[in-house]
């Protein structure tokens, strides 16, 4: 049992003269990486890359880019908004859609059941004003321009209605004669409920209001700054009476007149 030390011992010291070296040269990689993918990822590093990186795509935007430095990105956009008269009332329609309404009501007596309704086509329309506060932010960055635009609330205009396909039909009780007076009160509520429908259906036009006001900034950017075709453009838009609509510090109010 004395004699098993010594070769217990040689063993160890075998095994760690083995795997000593290899361990040293495992461990001064992985430190190596460290500390290269620590310097890589600095700030200093990132914001070089950053601005490499940025240069293929500010070549061309100079013009936007010193606008942006001196804060006169608002401004331009105030006197664009000021130039355009779309109509009277300083409204840019940006969504529209057609649908058939269908509208009934019936009269119930001991007198029997009388009925009425009527269907039509409708034209709906929606815009945003050009007088009221915009919210408008936008930056150079190595992926493009990038923008944040808080537009007007998203309002209906009053539906139009196709009168050349207008349906109507209405039926009396056995002894209600309320018919002709039932049908009456509909087409004297139309107007009334297509503005609730328009304004129901709201949510609705969200989706292609947002692009033709994407398009609205974005012919506007392309024209006034003169960039070159096929620039990367992101513009995030919302209207300011969608869930979660937040101003950017950039407020455009254009004076009212």
């Amino acid at each position: 049992m004395a004699g098993l030390s010594p070769s217990t011992s040689v063993s160890s010291t075998a095994k760690t003269s083995r795997w000593g070296w290899p361990l040293a040269v495992m461990v001064a990689s992985l430190c190596g990486l460290m500390a290269f993918g620590l310097y890589q990822c600095s700030p200093g590093e990132q914001a070089k890359k950053f601005a490499d990186a940025g240069n293929g795509v500010v070549k061309g935007m100079e013009k936007l880019v010193a606008a942006i430095n001196e804060h006169q990105v608002t401004e331009s956009f105030v006197e664009h908004l000021q130039s355009l008269k779309p109509d009277m009332q300083n409204r840019l329609l940006v969504a529209d859609g057609k649908a058939t309404e269908d509208f009934s009501t019936k009269d119930v007596s001991w007198r029997g059941t009388a009925t009425a309704a009527l269907r039509v086509s409708v034209s709906y329309h929606y815009y945003v004003a050009l007088n009221e506060p915009w919210s408008l932010r936008v930056s150079v960055t190595p992926a493009g321009v990038v923008g944040d635009v808080l537009a007007p609330a998203l309002r209906p205009l009053e539906p139009s209605v196709d009168t050349s396909q207008l349906e109507t039909q209405s039926a009396n009780g056995w002894a209600n004669w309320n018919g002709n007076q039932l049908q009456d009160g509909l087409m004297k509520d139309l107007t009334l409920k297509l503005n609730q429908r328009a304004a129901q259906q709201l949510p609705l036009y969200y989706p292609v209001g947002r692009e033709a006001v994407e398009k609205f900034v974005r012919d506007w950017m392309l024209k006034q700054y003169d960039l070159p075709p096929g620039t990367p453009m992101y513009l995030r838009i919302k209207f300011s009476n969608e869930g979660g609509a937040q101003i950017a510090p950039a407020m455009v109010t254009p004076p009212k007149g």
